[in-house]
């Protein structure tokens, strides 16, 4: 990895992820349900080395033994990446979730998975549990519970492409919010040889 590149320039494609699960025979999550469980335990303050990670993502996904090792890199990647994008400062976290290209109901159920894997992932940490939670994150919290039964008409229209959107940056926010909560950033301290005049 070159000094110009940080791990968040190679966060695996959705697609990527899904063909991964598939070439593993894993029957029980989605991509965007993945991401968005190692999302909510990262956003409650978990932190892995990669082979706990591996451990850990195997046993969500119902997956025995890895068969590919390219599979073990993408999973690896996935972790480094999100995490690398969590704690940016300027907000370039993003959500994996399928292209445009799907039907509107398809990236609808993507994103109540991802809710439903962020919601999984947060309360298996702990983080609901903290009675410091304030009325923002317990209702960012409570409409991600909401969104996580989302469902669309097959037919659904041009409204509701938008309604989509703003839900996602929604929870896109509200998923930086609940992180910056839970993870504070440490202060950045004067170099040595800075003098403040």
């Amino acid at each position: 990895m070159s000094e110009t590149q940080s791990p968040e320039d190679f966060i695996p494609e959705y697609y990527e992820i899904c063909d991964m699960l598939i070439a593993e025979d894993s029957m029980t999550s989605s991509a965007a349900e993945l991401h968005g469980l190692l999302c909510g335990y990262l956003s409650a303050g978990a932190r892995f080395g990669h082979e706990a990670w591996l451990k850990l993502a195997a046993e969500l996904t119902d997956i025995t033994d890895y068969r590919h090792e390219s599979s073990k890199l993408a999973l690896t990647d996935l972790y480094d990446g999100a995490l690398a994008q969590l704690e940016q400062v300027d907000f370039g976290f993003q959500l994996m979730l399928p292209d445009d290209d799907l039907a509107l109901s398809e990236r609808a159920e993507a994103m109540g998975s991802w809710c439903q894997g962020f919601l999984t992932g947060f309360g298996l940490q702990g983080g609901h549990t903290n009675e410091s939670l304030t009325d923002d994150l317990k209702e960012a919290l409570g409409d991600m519970e909401q969104i996580a039964q989302i469902e669309l008409a097959p037919e659904a229209g041009e409204d509701s492409e938008s309604d989509l959107m703003e839900l996602q940056e929604y929870i896109r926010v509200s998923s930086m919010m609940i992180f910056t909560e839970f993870n504070p950033q440490p202060q950045q301290d004067a170099a040595p040889d800075e003098t403040l005049h």
